[in-house]
């Protein structure tokens, strides 16, 4: 479970934090932002792999069907460690 951080993911895992509102939000004034460089960013509660979608539009539609199941809401992200889409939740269901 040691996944390095690799450099020609982060500018585009930053990208996605975007338009400018949303990245200002995500890291200075909700923290949550800097999870990107957490290694839980890539790996789940039990050190496993998450799973990793090859496009937005899969890992926004896996989202999607996650929240109808569990009512709770997903976001989606860009791995700065592997260049895949995971999906994850904050501590505040938002």
């Amino acid at each position: 479970m040691d996944k390095k951080i690799k450099l020609k993911y982060v500018i585009p895992g930053l990208r996605h934090q975007l338009p400018l509102k949303r990245l200002f939000k995500n890291f200075l004034l909700t923290g949550n932002g800097w999870g990107l460089f957490s290694k839980w960013a890539h790996y789940n509660k039990k050190g496993k792999d998450k799973v990793g979608y090859n496009s937005l539009k899969t890992a926004n539609k896996s989202a999607l069907s996650m929240e109808k199941k569990y009512g709770n809401h997903y976001s989606t992200y860009l791995c700065i460690r592997c260049g895949k889409y995971h999906l994850g939740r904050n501590r505040n269901n938002k």
